[in-house]
This record gives C-alpha cells, sequence and structure tokens, in this order.
C-alpha cells in the first residue's frame, strides 16, 4: 500500500486519469457542482454508488438533475440534522483499489480546471491511497466503501419533488450566500468617543435612548416614517408621486412651507438647501425614481443592490453643477428602507462616525456601505428578533433611520 499526497491542480488531473482507468468508482462528498472532473464522472457511466450531501445550498441543482433517477445516487437533504462532510472517492481496478480522502469536494473550485477561469481554485489537500485487495491494508479499502454505504443508506432517492423543492430554495437562497462570501473590516469601536458605538447598544438601550434623547421627538419621528413607508407603499415608483410627496420623502421643503399632512419633513435630514437635488426631485424625478428601483420594499437588501442604487443615483446628476452625495442618497434610502439605512447628514455624521472610529471627512457614497450600512448590520439591537409589544414592533420596523435620535446634534443658532 502507497499513500501520496495530491494538491492543486494534480489531483484534478489525477482523478481524471483514476475514471479514464478504473472500472467502477464510489464517491461521498458534501457538495457537487459543475465542473471538468463532474462531467467526466458522469459522463464515464462507472458511477458505482454516490451520496452527494446538500446542505448550505452549494451543490449545483444542474449535477442532481444529472443524477435523477441513478439507483446507486442518493442525496443528503439540507435539513438532515448533521452536516453531511466526506470527500470520500473509491476507484476499483479488479484487484487493485484506489481512494482518494482529504479535502477535495466535487467542485469546480476544489478541483481547480479549468485552470484559467475568473474563479480561482480553492487551497485543497487529499492523499492518494494504492493498493490491493489482497494487502494487509486492504481493510481500510473496505472500511471506506463501508462509510459510503452508511451515508447512501442515510440518503434520499433523487427525485422530481426533490429536485423541484431544492432548485427553487437554492435559487433563494444565492443572495446570501454571496453575502456569506464578503468579508468586510469593520472599525474597532473608538473607546473615547461621545456616545457608544452602535455594535455595542443592545435592544433594551437602543429603546431607551432613542426615546430618552431631549433633542428630537420619538413620536413624531416614527410617524413621519411610517407616512412615508405608506407614500411608497401606494405609489410603484418615486416618480410617480405627487410633488408634495415627492418634496416630503425627499426632505426639501422649507422652514416656512406647509408641509405635507403637517408633518415636520426635515427630520432625518432637511435638503432644501440642495438646489440641483432639489431640482431633480422637483423636475426630473425619474432618474432618481430609477435609483430607488433598485432598493427592494421589503426583504433584504443586498450590497449589490446598493452599487446599482448608487450608480444610477449620480447619473441622474448627469450635466448638473453639484452631484449626488451621501446625505441626499442616505435621506431617499432611508425614507424607503428605514429597517435598513440611516440618513446620514450634519446634524448626526460627527457623533455616529467617531463612534464607528470612522473620519467623517472621508465618508462617500463608495463607501457608506462598508462604513455605516455594515456595520449597523452586525449590531446587537439591529439583529434583535421584531419584538411583540406595539410601540416596540414600531420601532424594529424603522430600527435603522431611528439611529439618528442618538447621534442627532442639534444645529446651533
Amino acid at each position: 500500500m502507497s499513500i501520496r499526497l495530491l494538491s492543486e491542480e494534480r489531483a484534478a488531473r489525477e482523478v481524471l486519469a483514476l475514471l479514464k482507468d478504473c472500472t467502477s468508482v464510489s464517491i461521498a462528498v458534501a457538495w457537487a457542482t459543475m465542473g471538468t472532473v463532474t462531467d467526466a464522472l458522469l459522463a464515464s457511466g462507472k458511477l458505482k454508488r454516490a451520496v452527494i450531501g446538500t446542505k448550505m445550498y452549494i451543490t449545483d441543482p444542474d449535477v442532481l438533475t444529472r443524477l435523477r433517477g441513478h439507483r446507486d445516487a442518493r442525496v443528503i437533504a439540507p435539513d438532515h440534522p448533521r452536516l453531511f462532510h466526506p470527500k470520500v472517492y473509491i476507484f476499483e481496478m479488479g484487484d487493485v483499489v484506489r481512494a482518494v480522502v482529504g479535502s477535495h469536494n466535487l467542485t469546480r473550485s476544489a478541483f481547480g480546471l479549468p485552470l484559467k477561469t475568473s474563479s480561482p481554485a480553492n487551497i485543497e489537500a487529499s492523499v492518494l491511497i494504492e493498493g490491493q485487495l489482497s494487502d494487509e491494508g486492504s481493510q481500510l479499502f473496505t472500511q471506506l466503501v463501508g462509510f459510503i454505504d452508511e451515508g447512501w443508506n442515510e440518503g434520499e432517492e433523487i427525485d422530481d419533488d426533490f429536485l423541484f423543492a431544492y432548485e427553487r430554495q437554492y435559487e433563494a437562497n444565492k443572495q446570501t450566500r454571496k453575502a456569506l462570501e464578503a468579508f468586510h473590516r469593520v472599525q474597532r469601536p473608538k473607546p473615547s468617543s461621545k456616545a457608544p458605538s452602535p455594535m455595542d447598544i443592545s435592544w433594551a438601550d437602543f429603546a431607551k435612548k432613542t426615546r430618552d434623547q431631549d433633542k428630537h421627538d420619538f413620536e413624531l419621528r416614527l410617524v413621519l416614517l411610517e407616512r412615508a413607508q405608506r407614500i411608497f407603499g401606494e405609489h410603484r415608483t418615486f416618480d410617480a408621486m405627487g410633488h408634495d410627496e415627492r418634496r416630503a420623502i425627499a426632505g426639501t421643503f422649507g422652514k416656512v412651507e406647509d408641509q405635507l399632512d403637517g408633518i415636520n419633513w426635515a427630520w432625518f435630514g432637511t435638503m432644501f438647501g440642495q438646489g440641483d437635488f432639489k431640482y431633480l426631485v422637483n423636475r426630473t424625478p425619474a432618474g432618481l425614481s430609477a435609483a430607488l428601483d433598485h432598493i427592494p420594499p421589503q426583504g433584504h437588501v443586498t450590497e449589490a443592490q446598493y452599487r446599482s442604487f448608487v450608480e444610477e443615483f449620480r447619473a441622474a446628476f448627469k450635466g448638473r453643477a453639484h452631484k449626488g452625495s451621501y446625505p441626499s442618497a442616505s435621506r431617499l434610502l432611508a425614507m424607503k428602507r428605514p429597517d435598513q439605512f440611516v440618513a446620514v447628514n450634519s446634524q448626526n455624521r460627527d457623533g455616529l462616525c467617531e463612534a464607528l472610529n470612522v473620519a467623517p471627512t472621508t465618508l462617500d457614497l463608495d463607501n457608506f456601505w462598508e462604513r455605516i450600512v455594515v456595520p449597523v448590520r452586525l449590531s446587537p439591537w439591529w439583529l434583535t428578533p421584531r419584538p411583540t409589544k406595539r410601540q416596540e414592533a414600531r420601532l424594529w420596523d424603522n430600527r435603522a433611520a431611528m439611529l439618528d435620535c442618538i447621534y442627532y446634534e442639534k444645529p446651533s443658532s
């Protein structure tokens, strides 16, 4: 019996050669996706037994579709109580047996072929064990076969009913999987800041602080945000809103003007002095509307959706002397999704940035997601499940925007 290390593309080339030479192959893997090695395995006609895991929806439905109805192929469903996590391949060649055991899943990224792809190959390590059934160590191969058989007995048939359910939940979880790939280098809270970091505030403290600050009116702020939500709910797009409704959402009413529904829409940042932004709101709102269309009215908001919003938002100012920036952009975002975005403006910027250990002068739309949105989403109060009490549930529904209460500084007279 001999043992060799397999890593990088060497593993893929070795497995492809084994597939070509063997009479049968059995596998037990945590995940499988389409790729050079998978294609070769499925096309070989030599598959004796296969068990494939689907936890976390990484396994590609196309692989399972190719195996549908195969009497010796089974799947471990995502709701299986234990994570099915092996990577075992057994190649039989008469009396000769070769087994690959290690970290290589049956995925394109694990085996790294083709070599020139947009996605870099994983760092993997497995061992190739070679021997004969007559060897003293042949019990190892017997145990490996038994391990695959045990997994197969725990699995279920890959039929149309399973595929129907899995394919749809695989698609639904795509954005979640992409989000897990991101790593944001969030700054540690600044110990010396006047106000605590959002990331250090519990839900109980958040609820108390948003109510107790003497610089605002808690109930009036909630009324404003809830009215904004109704406006968005009544109109398909921003440019379909009435003139005063758009001005309310954008915060462009003047101090002496009668404001929509008698609400002080200057809360969360007045944009009356933003001339070009005000012009777009009043005269040509289509560009701002197109930007807001990238933000879903409910559910998770992704970084990609935010980036698309920023691209359209900036495009709306084409030909204007002044370009849109984070105060006006975050105002729109907070009005549409007060559960996801805080409106950052001159009255809360310094306090919030100091608490998050962010240099306020460097904040812009490009880093707003990383420096403001991500830390907010990682905060205990933001992650708390929705409370059952009505008043706290109202606050929770608007919790990101209501962060303004804690960091708001009254303008100097």
